[in-house]
C-alpha cells in the first residue's frame, strides 16, 4: 500500500464516525491512489456506500487543493456545513474551505439601491414588490455572505430576483459604485486563500467558457478535481457549448430598458415604447398548436419549421424578434455614454442580437450533424431557441487539459452508468480516450432482496393506452390505502402526473378510497412538497406524492415515510427530444442500433435512479412498483431489471396486498400507533 492508502485504513479502522460501510473503504482507496497518481478515476457508488466520506477523506489526508463540484447548490450547502466539517472534526485535521456560487446567486448591492431608489413603474406600483425590496435591504444589511439562499422568504422563482441580482451580462465590474461592497468579489478573494473550494458544475463550466466568476483562476492550483453527482455533468455541459436566447432574456432586457433608460437618459429616447416592443416581440412568439406531454414542447429547427407552427407565423416571430432587438441597440447606441448602466446595456443588447442573428441563420452544421437547434416551448408563452453538440465531449475534454500535469480527476455517483464498462457516462464526456481513467462499481450495502420487493402487473393498459394512467390511479388509490399514504409516485411526464394527481384527488373527494392528502407537482416547490410528505408521517390520513422530472433524482425520504415507490411507465427518452434523435441517427449511420445503444440505456439509468429513492438506509423497507407490461412482454425487460438491485419479485396484486399490510403491522407494532 501507498502511504496514503495506509493512512486511509487507518483512519477509518480508528474513528468510530468514520466506521466505513460495505465498500466505502474499496471507494477510498481507489481515490486516495489516483489522488498520488493523479490520474482520473470514474466510481458508481450505491445508495448507501458514503460516497462522500469515502473521497473527502483521502483527500484530506493528501494536504492537497482540491476543487469539489456537485451538481446543485443545496448540495454545495450540504457539502460545506455538514459534511467536510464532520470529515475534518472526526480526523481532527483542519482545513480552510471557501462556498463559491455563481454571481446570480448573491444579492446585488448596486442593483438593490436602484430598485429601491429609482424603481421600475412595474415595481413602483406593487405594493408586494416594494414591501419585498425592503425586506430584502434589512436582510443584506445584516448579512456577510450575500448568498441569497440564507435571505428568508421569496426564492430564484420570485419576480424580486432579478431585481436584487445580477448575471454576467448585466454586473458593471470595476466601475460599479458598489465594487467594494460586492460579495461575489469577497466570495472570490476567500476562493483564492482556501484549501478547497466547493462550487457547482453549472459554475464550472459557465466560467470556463467566461472566466468571469473565478473559477478558472483557482483551477491551476488545484491538484484534486471532484466532480460529485457526477451523472449531470455531460447534461450540464451541452447547455455551455452551444447557444441560447429565449423569451426570459427578452423581457429582463425590456424591464431593465424601462427602468435604466429613464433614469439616465430621460426624454432622450421613448424607453417605454422600446420595451414594450421587446415584450410584445416576446409575446407575439409563435406557440405550438398543442403542449407535449413531458411539459415542454420541442422540435428541431431550423431544418424544419416547428411541428403545429404556421410557417408564415414563424417568420414573422423570427422577424419581430429582430427589429425590436434592432430598436434597442439603436437608441442605446445613442445614449451610451450617459452612465456605465446604460453602456452595460448597450453590449448586452448587442450581445443579444448577435446571438439571435447566429441562432436564426442557417448553418452548415445542421447538415453534417455536428450541431442541433431546437426550439422549447415552455407555460406562459415561454420560448427558448437552442443550438447545441450532440455531447460535451469536445467542451469537457479542453477543459481537463493536459493529462501530463499531475492533476487528479474524480468522478463519482450513485447512476453512471447501465452496465460495467460505465461506457454511458465516459462516452460523453470524452473520458474513454484517457489512459489513466480508472472505473470502479461500488455495489450499495443495503439487502435489497430482504428490504424490497418488486410488482409489476400484467393486468395493467399498455403504456400508450389512455386507459393506463386512470388505471393505475385507481390501482395506486388502493395500494396507498393500506399503508395510509407513503406512496410516492414517479411518471415519465408531467402531463401524466397532473393527470393521476386529479383522479387520485377525485377518488379521495368521492370516497372511494382512503381518506390521504394528495400531492402534487407543480403545487408548490419541491422542497415545501418533500416537506408536506414527510410531515404527512404523523398524519393519520398520511399522504400521496404524485411528481416527475426533478423528483426522480435528489430526493430522499429514508425511514418509513416512503413505503411505497410507484413509477408509472418505463423512462425511455421522449420521442422528440433533439438530442437523443440526433445521436440515434448518428448511431444508425454507424450500422449500430439507437435503441440498444442509445434509448434502452438511457431508460435504464433513468429507471435505476428512480428506483433508488425507494431504500435509503440499512432500515427502510418497502414496495416498488413499476406500471408498465412490457418488463414482462418484450425481450428488452431483462436488461432493464437487470439494471435494479435484485429484490423479491410478487407475482400477483394479493401478494403485493399483503407485503403491504406487512408494512403497515410493522410500522404500527414499532410505534405503537394505529390509524383512526
Amino acid at each position: 500500500m501507498t502511504p496514503l492508502e495506509t493512512a486511509v485504513v487507518r483512519a477509518f479502522a480508528g474513528q468510530a464516525d468514520l466506521r466505513p460501510r460495505q465498500g466505502q473503504l474499496d471507494m477510498a482507496l481507489a481515490v486516495a491512489e489516483a489522488v498520488e497518481s493523479g490520474s482520473a478515476l470514474a466510481v458508481e457508488a450505491g445508495t448507501g456506500v458514503g460516497k462522500t466520506f469515502a473521497y473527502l477523506v483521502p483527500l484530506l489526508l493528501s494536504g492537497r487543493h482540491a476543487v469539489l463540484s456537485t451538481a446543485t447548490q443545496a448540495l454545495q450547502d450540504q457539502l460545506f456545513g455538514r459534511d467536510i466539517p464532520a470529515v475534518s472534526h472526526a480526523l481532527g485535521l483542519p482545513v480552510r474551505v471557501a462556498l463559491l456560487k455563481g454571481r446570480s446567486s448573491y444579492v446585488c448591492v448596486h442593483r438593490l439601491d436602484q430598485a429601491r431608489t429609482a424603481p421600475a413603474p412595474s415595481v413602483r406600483h406593487d405594493p408586494a414588490l416594494t414591501a419585498g425590496l425592503e425586506h430584502v435591504h434589512r436582510w443584506a444589511m445584516a448579512s456577510r455572505s450575500g448568498d441569497l439562499a440564507e435571505l428568508p422568504g421569496p426564492d430564484e422563482r420570485s419576480p424580486l430576483w432579478p431585481l436584487i441580482s445580477s448575471t454576467r451580462e448585466n454586473c458593471l465590474g470595476g466601475v460599479c459604485p458598489r465594487h467594494a461592497d460586492c460579495h461575489v468579489n469577497r466570495a472570490r478573494r476567500e476562493a483564492l486563500q482556501a484549501d478547497w473550494v466547493v462550487i457547482n458544475h453549472h459554475l464550472f463550466f459557465a466560467d470556463q467558457q467566461v472566466r468571469e466568476s473565478g473559477v478558472a483562476e483557482l483551477l491551476p492550483r488545484a491538484e484534486v478535481v471532484v466532480f460529485d453527482e457526477a451523472h449531470q455533468l455531460n447534461q450540464t455541459g451541452i447547455g455551455f457549448s452551444g447557444l441560447a436566447l429565449g423569451s426570459g432574456q427578452v423581457r429582463d432586457l425590456a424591464r431593465d430598458l424601462s427602468s435604466q433608460g429613464p433614469r439616465w437618459a430621460r426624454g432622450q429616447r421613448p424607453w417605454s415604447h422600446l420595451a414594450l416592443g421587446l415584450e410584445q416581440a416576446a409575446r407575439a412568439f409563435p406557440q405550438p398548436s398543442r403542449p407535449a406531454d413531458h411539459g415542454v414542447s420541442r422540435s428541431r429547427w431550423p431544418l424544419r419549421t416547428p411541428e403545429g407552427v404556421d410557417a408564415a407565423h414563424w417568420a414573422r416571430g423570427v422577424a419581430g424578434v429582430a427589429a425590436a432587438l434592432s430598436a434597442a441597440v439603436e437608441a442605446l447606441e445613442a445614449t451610451a455614454g450617459a452612465s456605465a448602466d446604460m453602456q452595460r446595456l448597450w453590449e448586452r443588447a448587442q450581445a443579444l442580437q448577435a446571438d439571435w442573428t447566429r441562432l436564426t441563420a442557417p448553418s452548415a452544421s445542421d447538415a453534417d450533424g455536428a450541431l442541433v437547434r431546437w426550439v422549447d416551448w415552455g407555460s406562459g408563452a415561454a420560448w427558448k431557441l437552442v443550438c447545441a453538440p450532440l455531447d460535451a465531449s469536445a467542451h469537457f475534454r479542453q477543459l481537463m487539459g493536459d493529462r501530463q500535469d499531475g492533476r487528479s480527476w474524480v468522478f463519482t455517483s450513485a447512476t453512471l452508468g447501465s452496465d460495467e464498462t460505465l461506457d454511458t457516462f465516459t462516452g460523453p464526456l470524452g473520458l474513454r480516450a484517457r489512459a489513466d481513467l480508472r472505473t470502479l462499481l461500488v455495489p450499495s450495502p443495503f439487502d435489497h432482496m430482504a428490504q424490497a420487493a418488486l410488482y409489476v402487473p400484467h393486468d395493467l393498459p399498455e403504456p400508450a393506452d389512455p386507459d393506463h394512467t386512470p388505471e393505475l390511479s385507481r390501482a395506486v388509490a388502493r395500494w396507498a390505502s393500506r399503508l395510509g399514504g407513503r406512496t410516492l409516485v414517479l411518471t415519465t411526464t408531467l402531463r401524466a402526473a397532473s393527470r393521476m394527481a386529479a383522479q387520485l384527488q377525485a377518488l379521495v373527494s368521492e370516497g372511494r378510497c382512503e381518506p390521504m392528502q394528495v400531492l402534487a407537482q407543480g403545487h408548490g416547490s419541491k422542497r415545501a412538497l418533500l416537506a408536506r410528505f414527510r410531515a404527512a408521517e404523523a398524519s393519520p390520513q398520511g399522504a400521496v406524492l404524485v411528481a416527475s422530472a426533478s423528483f426522480w433524482e435528489g430526493v430522499d425520504l429514508a425511514g418509513d415515510v416512503l413505503q411505497l415507490l410507484v413509477i408509472d411507465k418505463l423512462p425511455f427518452p421522449p420521442p422528440d427530444d433533439p438530442l437523443i434523435e440526433a445521436r440515434a441517427r448518428q448511431l444508425e449511420r454507424h450500422g449500430e442500433s439507437a435503441f440498444s445503444a442509445c434509448y434502452l440505456p438511457q431508460a435504464a439509468l433513468a429507471l435505476k435512479q428512480g428506483a433508488g429513492r425507494l431504500i435509503r438506509s440499512e432500515s427502510d423497507r418497502g414496495v416498488l412498483v413499476i406500471g408498465d407490461r412490457r418488463l414482462l412482454t418484450r425481450s428488452y425487460g431483462q436488461r432493464l431489471l437487470g439494471a435494479l438491485p435484485p429484490m423479491r419479485r410478487l407475482v400477483d396484486e394479493e401478494e403485493l396486498m399483503v407485503s403491504l399490510d406487512e408494512l403497515a403491522f410493522t410500522r404500527l407494532s414499532t410505534t405503537g400507533h394505529s390509524r383512526s
